[in-house]
């Protein structure tokens, strides 16, 4: 069970408190008959702690802040190279999609359709490139991440890609040599390359480069350098690639908002 963060825990006791004792002005009650007066309290009457509880747990989230106008998410948008990276779609493609990701990552398995939305409506127009950032809570991420830099290396990154993908749930060892020899891989050498560290340095740089960027979860993307976090619906990245397309049809970031109609 999650536990909750202590200012959280503090705010739930003192809830409870308040609606279970009438606290006296002295001799008050022992520690030990305080949580059983509490604990029995609680047990009797859940639904008193409900209202508590959602504001305690709302005062605890850490607040996003306003996501800045399209207009001015495109200005700053920011280089992203993809020297080493593996690319799907057309090379001369006006929009390239980067994208930050891990193989032991749900979220980034569940864009999965998504993203292949995205290739085949703006077929030609968006090129799609792979970077690493194996996040350091999923043991597996690494491993894969190195599995399939060897698979790019025989030429078969993507096919590597959805394999392992598709075997999420098993990304041991065992399951990496069955999601290369679903692959179609040479299994011998890409045993002997997925052991090696020849790819350690290519990874490290691209984390680095997530981490300094401000893509410190996965999946995150790059459009054109316009930054779009999480396993997002189709319309976001949508918005994004038509303005990208169609820079005219973008208002200004210091537009003034239109004149109300007269009734």
């Amino acid at each position: 069970m999650k536990s909750f963060p202590k200012s959280l825990s503090k705010l739930l006791l003192g809830a409870a408190l308040a609606a279970a004792l009438v606290v006296p002005t002295a001799c008050g009650p022992s520690q030990e008959q305080l949580e059983k007066a509490v604990g029995d309290y609680i047990q009797k009457n859940p639904q008193a702690l409900q209202k508590p509880i959602q504001e305690a747990m709302k005062a605890s989230r850490p607040q996003r802040p306003p996501e800045l106008p399209l207009a001015e998410r495109i200005k700053n948008a920011i280089k992203v190279p993809i020297d080493n990276a593996p690319t799907k779609g057309a090379e001369n493609a006006p929009v390239t999609m980067v994208v930050f990701s891990e193989f032991q990552c749900p979220f980034c398995k569940r864009v999965l359709p998504t993203v292949d939305q995205i290739l085949k409506e703006y077929d030609g127009k968006v090129r799609l490139a792979f970077r690493h950032n194996p996040l350091p809570f999923h043991p597996n991420a690494m491993p894969a991440a190195k599995a399939s830099m060897a698979a790019k290396d025989q030429g078969k990154f993507w096919e590597m890609h959805d394999a392992l993908f598709a075997n999420q749930q098993d990304l041991s060892e065992a399951g990496i040599m069955k999601a290369a020899k679903e692959a179609g891989l040479d299994l011998k050498k890409f045993e002997v390359d997925f052991k090696s560290t020849k790819y350690d340095t290519v990874i490290k740089e691209d984390m680095e480069f997530a981490r300094a960027n401000g893509a410190t979860g996965t999946p995150a993307f790059f459009i054109n350098g316009v930054a779009l976090k999480g396993a997002q619906p189709f319309p976001a990245f949508k918005q994004i690639i038509e303005a990208l397309l169609n820079p005219g049809s973008v208002p200004p970031a210091n537009a003034a908002a239109p004149a109300p109609k007269p009734q």
